[in-house]
């Protein structure tokens, strides 16, 4: 009997891959995430804007009521991510399950991996950090570290369910040896099911999750990093200018800097080289004016960028993707999680050339560090 391409819903596998896209988000599944609910379709580099938490100050009562204007965020959406695949003659005979087991499922992981691996790269905008022992072996300092930061920096530590420690291989390794995590007498029914499955549950505060996507962060190269500020900065400024570093250096975005009366440390945002001064772009903006002569020290080093953060230290945005293709013959159908804002498009459409069927899976979406405040650094082995 011959398979009739009608059996092919766009709409199911569109439902499917979407299932399995925020199965597989890591770190995607753990940030803000935030959509335009009243336009149907988007392009690439376009702009969404989404709405920021709120966020409020305590004040001496009886007090005057806080605006719950809650603050706006552009993220342009600049992703645009697509696997496409062709079923052959024999895979058209197939059931649709073994099609969503063999096709859907995986290109929907693919999709979810790029996502993650973006969102990943959004260490280069936390300027906090705190250095794991790194000698060989894993101690408990190496969370209790990074919550140390995060709590010192005012991060609401008691948001239960929203702080969130990414680590890598190695970091992971040295926890799963540690009584605190392997054994029930000490780390009750989560130390069961470290040793069964190798997940490491929450320990002090933190839910704590291996990422085969950490990345590996490569500093600058350079003698020297004791510099001073050319001349004055004001506040809110994104670049300074920095003098008294020897030339011929280096510096990376993700690299860091504190400048002396400060308390704020700040992120370099884009590679620079030192001539006899160099302009450094920065994250977050100045909090305060700095003067000209200021000292700045700055940290290059290459490490491995563990990250503890707090869900709203990041955003990722989703956009529809346009169905028009369906009146040029394709089977287009785009489908929207209405609680999160994840969206994901599937066509399906026949070339005749080839005698091929197309299945493909796209998606639109954009990343943003909302506040590199709420988040820290386990700068780990390389």
């Amino acid at each position: 009997m011959t398979q009739s391409l009608g059996i092919y819903d766009p709409i199911f596998y569109a439902q499917e891959a979407l299932i399995q896209l925020e199965k597989a988000l890591g770190m995607a599944g753990r940030v803000h995430r935030g959509y335009d609910a009243e336009r149907k379709a988007f392009g690439k580099g376009q702009t969404v804007s989404i709405r920021k938490p709120s966020t409020f100050t305590a004040e001496n009562a009886p007090s005057s009521a806080q605006d719950l204007e809650t603050e706006s965020v552009d993220i342009t959406l600049d992703q645009w991510k697509e696997v496409k695949f062709s079923l052959t003659d024999k895979e058209l005979a197939w059931s649709d399950e073994r099609i969503i087991s063999e096709h859907i499922r995986p290109a929907a992981i693919a999709l979810a991996d790029n996502i993650d691996q973006a969102l990943c790269a959004k260490y280069k905008d936390i300027p906090w950090y705190y250095d794991l022992a790194n000698n060989g072996s894993t101690a408990l300092s190496d969370i209790t570290g990074v919550y140390k930061v995060l709590f010192d920096n005012k991060v609401p530590v008691s948001d239960i369910g929203n702080l969130h420690y990414m680590v890598d291989g190695n970091l992971q390794l040295g926890l799963q040896g540690l009584t605190a995590f392997n054994q029930a007498a000490t780390a009750g029914q989560a130390g069961l099911e470290t040793l069964m499955r190798g997940s490491l549950g929450t320990k002090f505060g933190m839910e704590i999750f291996a990422n085969q996507n950490v990345p590996l962060h490569t500093g600058g190269v350079c003698a020297d990093v004791a510099g001073a500020l050319n001349a004055n900065a004001a506040k809110g400024a994104t670049s300074i200018v920095v003098k008294s570093i020897t030339n011929g250096g280096t510096f990376k975005a993700g690299d860091s800097l504190v400048i002396t009366g400060d308390t704020q440390r700040y992120a370099i945002t884009a590679d620079a080289t030192v001539d006899t001064t160099v302009t450094l772009s920065i994250t977050p903006p100045l909090k305060a004016a700095a003067l000209a002569d200021a000292v700045v020290d700055l940290r290059i080093d290459t490490h491995r960028a563990n990250l503890a953060f707090h869900r709203n230290a990041f955003a990722l945005a989703t956009a529809p993707l346009s169905e028009m293709g369906a009146e040029l013959g394709a089977k287009i159908a785009t489908i929207t999680d209405p609680i999160t804002g994840l969206a994901i498009r599937s066509r399906i459409f026949y070339v005749g050339d080839s005698s091929a069927v197309k299945v493909a899976l796209d998606i639109l979406y954009g990343v943003k560090t909302l506040d590199p405040n709420l988040a820290c650094r386990g700068c780990g082995q390389s």
